[in-house]
């Protein structure tokens, strides 16, 4: 019986992105294959183009038969990144891992995979990647924030930011990279830092809460901390107007997919946790308006 394990740093990787990428090399020279985890809003996609290889972005490649043939019809056999791997979690996509797992060893100690997810993966996922589960946790990084040294790197023109600037910078994006480049563009520009005022920050910060609303790797920012909205989000407010359109109606998870989720290609990417998440918090911002979201298990959900 096979005994798998996972090298996970579940701690923030504290020596900065430099160093890490150094870390993340080391594991690709010596052939072997990494899954790194980072919530929305922390550029790992950004990350994972850069190691160079041949990306693929699930978003984009929507069927295992697309990946497939994207991976058949490339020369490269020495690194292949997967993003958004947590998007293709479902039985469906079996076959394609047995392909990867099959490539890998018929390239032992020369390919290399990248992973790109969200949350890492859990033993749960076994039956689904089958022995490609094994490679896919064989080291577990956590994507870490940038440091302030590493604020230049964005390379705004006509902007580096003070010491004075880089610390508030620090702390109101906890370093988080899509905060970091928002905050900094507002001091170029002599904008506000104030969600409210600031559509751009507003809509990122509503991105991040809606992908991943209780990630702790947003505890260090106080702008995701302290933002507190009186408004919906756009995909409460797209919600809600689903809900509306079908009032006294039962609707079905499918159809909120359709309806909130328009850019995303792959729903099936989209998870149960998310769209409970997205339920409870659009139930308890209408709570006192005099209407109410009711479950009806297996079917969807319900305002009255």
């Amino acid at each position: 019986m096979t005994e798998y394990h996972t090298n996970l740093t579940n701690k923030a990787y504290n020596g900065g992105m430099d160093e890490f990428r150094k870390r993340i090399l080391s594991f690709l020279a010596r052939g072997e294959s990494v899954q790194i985890a980072a919530p929305h809003g922390f550029g790992k996609s950004r990350f994972g183009r850069s190691l160079g290889g041949l990306y693929l972005d699930t978003n984009m490649l929507q069927t295992p038969a697309e990946l497939s043939t994207a991976v058949k019809e490339s020369a490269e056999r020495t690194l292949i990144i997967l993003d958004y791997l947590d998007h293709i979690l479902t039985a469906e996509y079996t076959p394609f891992f047995k392909y990867l797992k099959a490539l890998r060893d018929q390239h032992k100690y020369q390919l290399s995979y990248v992973f790109l997810t969200s949350y890492p993966i859990t033993l749960e996922t076994l039956n689904i990647l089958g022995d490609l589960y094994e490679i896919a946790t064989e080291h577990v990084e956590n994507l870490p924030t940038l440091t302030r040294a590493e604020y230049d790197n964005f390379g705004l023109s006509g902007f580096s930011p003070t010491s004075q600037q880089a610390l508030e910078i620090e702390k109101l994006s906890g370093g988080i990279a899509s905060l970091v480049k928002i905050c900094m563009l507002a001091m170029r520009d002599g904008t506000s830092l104030d969600p409210n005022q600031n559509l751009k920050l507003k809509g990122q910060i509503e991105e991040m809460v809606t992908a991943n609303p209780h990630h702790l790797a947003y505890a260090k920012s106080t702008l995701m901390q302290n933002y507190k909205t009186t408004d919906l989000t756009a995909a409460e407010t797209r919600l809600l107007d689903l809900l509306k359109t079908n009032l006294g109606k039962i609707v079905s998870k499918d159809q909120i997919c359709d309806s909130v989720y328009p850019d995303v290609k792959n729903k099936a990417g989209i998870s149960d946790h998310s769209l409970d998440q997205l339920i409870h918090r659009l139930r308890s911002k209408i709570k006192n308006l005099g209407s109410s979201i009711t479950t009806h298990r297996g079917l969807g959900y319900k305002l009255s």
